[in-house]
């Protein structure tokens, strides 16, 4: 649908990170990139289509975590179309930066987070929900189904609810104090009007404009989410920025909106915000949308919803005096799907036809429109793809009535994330290797100059509307989950009906004394059967989760993937308690053991595990730890001064063994 507008974005910006040439269009400033893995001779062979008039393609490959790319890879002359890295081993991620180069200059990038048979991701950390307090009552069976649904998928959940009129502060307390408790949040999820925290200097200082261009009238602070997510307490409130038209965007001394146009800190967990509150172009109420919502969640998690692997385009500002705004979907749904799966079409027709995974649109904004995408009155009846970019004037402030960057999360299908992505550009390719979309927002948050930016990057504006845990490839779980006591309920028989997804390796059981935390599988190895004995069940109730395992391979690469579980339990149990698991298949050793201030375990030997927990002598955990153990390290130091004196439990997967504080 084309829409009309005299609104448009005024300010040229540079491509960013090093790259200064003008290439001819946001597909040409972008690498048509994927991958293809060899596992028999261990290689990541990158392959791009032919372009002529190129000098040279540049490849950098750094690990996951870094932030610098190094001194450079591979170089191959501008007629090849491929590069082979053989100094690769199966298991392991690496991610490269391919820079398309003319004569001296850079003109196109893109990243690739790639891998061989990446190892499966069982435990995924820490997530709470924050719920505003007069939704939460009105949607609470919803949010029962919602917490296992994310608890399904290996993450340990969290909750608590917050009051509208509560302070930004005392939100913030709140979720510090469960950060704490918990050992470490990992991911953030919003929902409802939870209280929005401003914060932005836009129009002075090192930023002449607001991101969208807009100056005077959309200066000063926008909606900063971040600020939940960001260990920092010295936010300035000192300001006066007071030429914005919304009153929201004012910003003067002491008027509870921060200074901080760049963020200040480092975000340290994904954070999204599902808020359909003032969406009254909508038939259905905030607490009906919002049950629409996690219906929608649930429906993709579970592939009840068919999605095609595409992502489709549409880009109404090109070229260099506009940034090349959609360089960013370009890059990133090479990497996703393949150069022959991008679609170049409009955006709601596309999206109408089919159930698209990935949707960029870019046009003259407002508050409530997109310029050749649509109106938030278009989302009414209509539908984006499952994960959606927009950009446009005005529409990334997004905490007023009827907000298009909220519009499709409210649509009745598909639209589970969106984000304003073209000031700066989103990272989202690692989502290909099996990340979920939260991780790819902070990446894009605490970017500075690692992937590609213009002057907008790192500030404090970059936020997700949408459910930051969800994942690009979902596989279908197994049904039918029964499971029944034995042997003077001793023991447990699990059994389910085999999973309809193709290439199906086998199946995870998992097992748990809390419905919300199904973190450690009870199995080594995928069962191939449809049941499965438990002999050591914990005391009274035990919930199980079942999950499928395959392997997914995508145009970054493989990874072993599961589905989220299939969920069935059983009561009055005579077992181990449910806080310690005393199956010990592997050896660890603990030392020095007593000890007043740190302890360091040593693994025999190690599968994939991300947390180590601390149990008291009651069975209650008092410590949780976010770790980076895996099959290369076998030994971790943990801190303990913060203990009583006292005997506890140290539980890494299934393993237990106890330990003194002094």
């Amino acid at each position: 649908m084309k829409l009309t507008s005299t609104i448009l974005l005024l300010i040229l910006c540079a491509f960013g990170y090093e790259l200064r040439a003008q290439a001819a269009s946001s597909k040409d400033a972008s690498v048509q990139a994927s991958v293809e893995v060899n596992k028999t001779t261990p290689s990541i062979k990158i392959k791009w289509p032919y372009i002529s008039g190129i000098t040279k393609y540049s490849i950098y490959r750094k690990t996951k975590d870094e932030t610098s790319w190094g001194t450079i890879k591979g170089t191959v002359s501008g007629t090849d179309t491929f590069w082979i890295d053989t100094d690769v081993k199966v298991g392991n991620v690496y991610e490269y930066n391919i820079l398309k180069v003319v004569g001296t200059q850079d003109i196109g990038v893109t990243y690739i987070l790639s891998g061989i048979e990446i190892p499966v991701v069982h435990s995924r950390g820490n997530a709470l929900v924050v719920v505003e307090k007069s939704l939460a009552t009105s949607i609470a069976t919803e949010l029962d189904g919602y917490y296992k649904d994310i608890a399904a998928d290996g993450w340990k959940v969290y909750s608590i609810q917050v009051l509208k009129t509560d302070s930004i502060q005392k939100v913030r307390r709140e979720i510090q104090k469960i950060n704490t408790q918990s050992g470490g949040i990992k991911s953030l999820i919003i929902i409802g009007h939870v209280p929005v925290p401003y914060s932005g200097d836009f129009g002075q200082g090192n930023y002449s404009s607001a991101p969208d261009g807009h100056v005077p009238d959309h200066n000063g602070a926008w909606p900063t989410d971040s600020y939940y997510a960001i260990d920092y307490d010295s936010w300035n409130d000192a300001g006066t920025n007071n030429g914005a038209s919304r009153a929201e965007n004012k910003n003067l001394p002491n008027d509870n909106k921060w200074d901080e146009t760049q963020l200040p800190g480092v975000v340290k967990y994904y954070n999204g915000r599902i808020d359909l509150s003032n969406m009254s172009k909508f038939v259905k109420t905030e607490a009906e949308l919002t049950k629409q919502y996690i219906k929608k969640a649930h429906d993709f998690r579970y592939k009840i919803t068919q999605t095609v692997e595409k992502g489709v385009i549409d880009e109404n500002f090109s070229g260099p005096s506009y940034g090349y705004f959609a360089s960013s979907a370009w890059r990133n749904f090479s990497v996703m799907f393949g150069p022959k799966n991008i679609v170049e079409a409009d955006f709601l027709t596309t999206c109408k036809n089919e159930n698209l995974l990935f949707s960029y649109g870019v046009g003259a904004g407002s508050y409530q429109s997109c310029n050749g995408i649509g109106t938030t009155d278009d989302f009414v009846t209509n539908k984006g793809a499952i994960f959606n970019m927009l950009f446009g004037s005005y529409f990334g402030d997004w905490d007023n009535a009827d907000n298009i960057l909220r519009a499709p999360l409210a649509s009745p299908e598909n639209g589970l994330t969106n984000a304003w992505s073209g000031r700066p550009y989103s990272q989202n390719h690692q989502m290909a290797l099996g990340e979920p979309i939260g991780y790819c927002a902070m990446v894009t948050q605490n970017n500075i100059g690692t992937y590609a930016y213009n002057v907008f990057a790192n500030i404090v504006s970059i936020g997700l509307m949408g459910d930051p845990t969800l994942r690009l490839h979902m596989v279908a779980p197994p049904t039918n989950v029964n499971a029944t006591a034995l042997t003077e309920k001793k023991s447990v028989n699990i059994s389910w009906t085999a999973s309809t997804e193709p290439g199906v390796l086998g199946y995870y059981i998992y097992r748990s004394g809390n419905p919300l935390s199904n973190n450690y599988p009870i199995n080594s190895i995928p069962i191939t059967g449809t049941s499965y004995i438990d002999n050591a069940p914990f005391q009274g109730t035990n919930y199980y989760l079942v999950k499928t395992v395959k392997l997914t391979t995508s145009a970054s690469g493989s990874y072993l993937n599961l589905s989220h579980g299939s969920e069935a339990n059983v009561t009055n149990i005579i077992g181990n308690p449910a806080s310690i698991n005393t199956i010990a298949k592997q050896t660890l050793e603990v030392y020095p053991n007593p000890s007043k201030d740190a302890i360091i375990l040593k693994f025999s030997s190690y599968t994939n595990n991300n947390k180590i927990e601390i149990f008291n002598s009651q069975g209650v955990l008092v410590k949780s730890i976010e770790t980076t153990i895996n099959n290369n390290l076998t030994s971790e130091t943990i801190y303990i001064s913060d203990l009583s004196s006292g005997f506890y439990y140290i539980k890494a997967g299934a393993i237990s063994v106890k330990f003194i504080k002094e």
